[in-house]
């Protein structure tokens, strides 16, 4: 009988002693979510880690135009999206998107429609490692400018 005792205490103290084990590696909290969205040291979590939302900034603007050539006319409503993103400490990548419509002008219902749409008037590539040196890399694009060019002259024929 005191065998049995004996034995029943050492099975009790070596379960518990084997529970307090396992206690510590369940509270490391590993899941599927916590090995998807980590924080990094800059403070910002997010998905795969690659994007962090602290080096994102974007800013919208709004532009309504008129004007008048002679005697034509055009009205211009334009919404721009700048979006930029610090990918490390020297550099910065840009883009401007705009989305242009023209409800009034007197140029016709196809120039309406050519004008009308999303455009990416703007991308640009900043590094700047020092204060005294930077590369930009930029692209630009301006719808109107294939209509107004000051440099061209159409002729009454349209050349």
């Amino acid at each position: 009988m005191k065998k049995v005792a004996v034995l029943l205490t050492v099975m009790l103290v070596f379960s518990s002693a084997s529970y307090a084990q396992f206690k510590s590696q369940l509270s490391d909290g590993s899941s599927v979510d916590n090995s998807l969205f980590r924080s990094n040291d800059n403070g910002g979590g997010s998905l795969f880690s690659f994007f962090n939302p602290a080096n994102f900034s974007m800013h919208q603007s709004i532009s309504m135009n008129y004007m008048t050539l002679g005697s034509q006319s055009l009205s211009l409503a334009t919404y721009t999206n700048s979006m930029s993103y610090r990918i490390s400490q020297p550099l910065t990548l840009s883009a401007d998107v705009s989305v242009m419509s023209s409800p009034y002008n007197t140029l016709g219902n196809s120039f309406s429609k050519s004008i009308s749409g999303i455009y990416l008037t703007r991308a640009e590539l900043n590094y700047h490692p020092t204060k005294d040196f930077s590369v930009d890399v930029q692209f630009n694009q301006n719808p109107l400018y294939r209509y107004f060019n000051p440099y061209m002259y159409y002729g009454p024929m349209g050349w």
